[in-house]
């Protein structure tokens, strides 16, 4: 529900970068960590690599990701386009976020942070 939310809320800002919100995770992946695999790629975000091998191959054909490596590997890196697009889509999703908590105390927020933190864990140490 809440990525549906995000996603409804960040849409029209990334049309303006003609990249979807998936597109735009991908891209914040690999600004983080240059050189990543796809399957690197996928683990992080936790999606199907089927799925990050479609969008990557798009963002590589849009010309904001490149691959480094020789052969049948990946060595993905942002291109000075897909730099500018990755720090754009953090933008998008700091304020869709803002959004959503619009409506909460700073009290409110602070739990909301410790709860998520808590729950990212758990999920990190049951997916491992």
């Amino acid at each position: 529900m809440l990525k549906s939310y995000l996603d409804k809320v960040s849409a029209p800002e990334f049309e303006l970068l003609g990249i979807t919100p998936s597109m735009g995770m991908v891209l914040r992946v690999v600004y983080h960590h240059e050189g990543a695999s796809m399957k690197d790629v996928s683990e992080h975000l936790r999606i199907d690599k089927a799925m990050i091998t479609r969008v990557v191959i798009k963002l590589m054909d849009m010309g904001l990701i490149e691959n480094d490596a020789k052969g049948h590997a990946y060595s993905l890196r942002l291109t000075e386009q897909g730099i500018k697009a990755a720090e754009r889509s953090k933008e998008i999703m700091d304020a869709a976020w803002e959004s959503l908590l619009s409506d909460l105390t700073e009290e409110e927020r602070e739990t909301f942070d410790r709860i998520m933190g808590k729950i990212s864990d758990k999920v990190r140490r049951e997916m491992s």
